[in-house]
């Protein structure tokens, strides 16, 4: 009964309906059947074209509560039918409701689905498994570790792919992925990752660049600065300019953040005035 009320204009009534459904997914669910539920799943996806942000906050929470209610594989089946829409609200909503649904049914129930429409051969649908991967492992955090191992082949495809909103994605994927596992001991998966990564930081789109910078910080976490130290001497005296101001950049992030951790990954000086046997006892 209270579906067609969702269709009301105003703005305040839909927030509050929405709100009220996904209470009564959370609290009373077993006295709707899952037939009926699912119907007001497809309601809700035109929910997902709100301006108001709280409408859309709301719609997006009580997808979570309904994949709780009558189980996850309906509900993500048609969230991933609605990543091939044109408008980009409407995707980025439904990679956040896949995220949503991830942390309250547990990862392993949603993964495959997510890894299967991968194959889709569509850029808009591609990114917006890659985003969901990104909010799924931004919302399970340490739980991630556990699912490292799986997604790096598709993160590996991502980042040698050759549109570039896929790499940047990816680069977030991967920072929330580095961020949730440090001291995990995933650091040879993050390794690998961040060999297809470090090529990305020559890219000139202001929003790769910050997306790659990030990557390397967190990865500069969960690995330790030592290997991303010796990454960056190959490049801090190169003869082209715009590279060493890219390594010069990447190593004062790195110096700011862990100058004394670096202290034994300097290289040691044989010649006499700089070999003081007291710091090379010590590093």
């Amino acid at each position: 009964r209270l579906t067609p009320i969702l269709k009301n204009r105003h703005e305040r009534v839909q927030e509050s309906v929405i709100d009220l459904v996904g209470r009564i997914a959370d609290r009373g669910h077993e006295h709707v059947n899952p037939r009926e539920w699912m119907r007001i799943c497809f309601e809700l996806l035109e929910m997902l074209k709100a301006h108001k942000k709280g409408i859309r906050r709301a719609t997006v929470n009580t997808f979570g509560y309904i994949a709780k209610a009558i189980g996850p594989q309906d509900v993500i089946h048609t969230l991933l039918n609605n990543l091939r829409v044109q408008e980009r609200q409407n995707r980025v909503c439904t990679t956040v409701s896949i995220g949503i649904i991830a942390e309250t049914c547990g990862s392993y129930t949603v993964l495959p689905a997510l890894m299967n429409e991968y194959r889709f051969p569509e850029l808009n649908v591609q990114n917006g498994i890659l985003k969901s991967l990104s909010f799924l492992f931004e919302y399970i955090s340490e739980m991630g570790k556990d699912y490292i191992y799986a997604v790096t082949p598709l993160l590996i495809d991502a980042l040698i792919d050759r549109d570039l909103v896929h790499r940047q994605i990816a680069c977030n994927c991967i920072k929330h992925m580095a961020l949730g596992c440090f001291g995990l001991s995933r650091e040879d998966a993050l390794l690998h990752l961040l060999n297809y990564v470090w090529p990305n930081i020559f890219e000139t789109s202001p929003h790769m660049i910050k997306a790659c910078i990030e990557c390397v910080e967190s990865l500069q976490i969960a690995l330790g600065p030592t290997p991303i130290l010796y990454y960056t001497l190959q490049g801090l005296f190169h003869p082209a300019r715009k590279v060493r101001n890219i390594y010069w950049k990447i190593y004062n992030n790195l110096y700011i953040g862990s100058q004394d951790a670096l202290t034994p990954a300097y290289p040691l000086h044989k010649e006499e005035p700089y070999n003081i046997p007291e710091v090379t006892y010590f590093i």
